[in-house]
């Protein structure tokens, strides 16, 4: 096990249960140390990457944006939609309909190096997500024997909290393509457009709006924050938790008695699906195990 000078064993071993939680590209012993030797804040932000590019099967209100709505072929589209709108709304596991890199290519130790394999430069990123704060799904209702819905032209982006799932629009597979000369596909200028219109709207004439702000890494810097908050606070509890006020403190707002020998880990279980859509923020980070 990895561990830095100091560090304490319950944070160790977090971290190493981290490390092994994240699907790595390529999948190797090697890119697999590369997680191991990240200090804590570090493996949380590529933990949290990870993480965030699924959605949390939930129940989730539908809402249809004014640019989609008014769409001119939206009429021909609704036979598309319609029916996976309605797993949304009651809270079906939409990972079918998600892209399949998250599943294996959750990191890579190469992302972002230049002279690496063009495979593996930004294979452990979703950028559109990170700059727009979209998911793409794949919207046909039809499932395939591996798992996933089948893959047609249509991509729908959309903008995804805890309750509610708004349709940005569907857009042809383009939507992704850049031509060599570094113009953009006409669906990527749309999806950009979009992206414009709806981050600006309803804001005063004159105003600045920040817009997608992401890392030199390429990760969003609400995840990096992120990170780094939790990290903090990781390291600043775990300090406290073998003092004696903190125990008592603990079992008393859980609530029951306390054991005679307490024994207390970090588990990323609460860092899992369904608590970080649109990067926000978990409920709770800690957990007990009791002897």
């Amino acid at each position: 096990m990895t561990t830095f000078p100091g560090e304490p064993k319950r944070i160790a071993a977090f971290r190493m249960e981290l490390a092994a939680a994240i699907p790595r590209f390529p999948n190797n012993g090697a890119s697999l140390r590369a997680l191991q030797q990240k200090p804590l804040g570090e493996l949380l932000i590529d933990f949290f990457n990870w993480r965030i590019r699924y959605v949390g099967a939930r129940p989730r209100a539908v809402v249809i944006d004014p640019l989609a709505s008014a769409s001119a072929d939206r009429g021909a589209k609704q036979g598309i939609i319609v029916p996976f709108l309605e797993k949304v709304r009651r809270g079906d596991d939409l990972t079918p309909h998600l892209s399949l890199q998250p599943h294996t290519r959750g990191f890579s130790p190469n992302s972002g190096v230049r002279g690496a394999p063009v495979e593996q430069r930004g294979a452990d990123k979703d950028f559109m997500l990170n700059t727009m704060g979209y998911h793409h799904l794949h919207p046909s209702v039809t499932i395939e024997p591996g798992g996933f819905a089948t893959r047609t032209d249509e991509i729908l982006l959309a903008h995804v909290t805890r309750d509610a799932f708004t349709v940005i629009g569907l857009f042809g597979h383009s939507v992704f393509e850049t031509h060599p000369d570094g113009s953009l596909s006409p669906e990527r200028a749309r999806s950009w457009k979009a992206f414009d219109e709806h981050s600006t709207r309803g804001a005063p004439s004159g105003s600045v709006v920040v817009q997608g702000l992401i890392a030199t890494s390429g990760h969003s810097l609400q995840v990096v924050f992120m990170a780094q908050r939790y990290a903090r606070q990781i390291i600043g509890t775990d300090a406290l938790i073998d003092t004696a006020d903190f125990q008592r403190d603990f079992f008393e707002q859980a609530g029951f008695q306390p054991p005679s020998k307490p024994k207390f880990e970090w588990l990323k279980h609460h860092l899992d699906l369904g608590v970080l859509e649109q990067k926000s923020n978990a409920a709770c980070i800690f957990s007990k195990g009791l002897n």
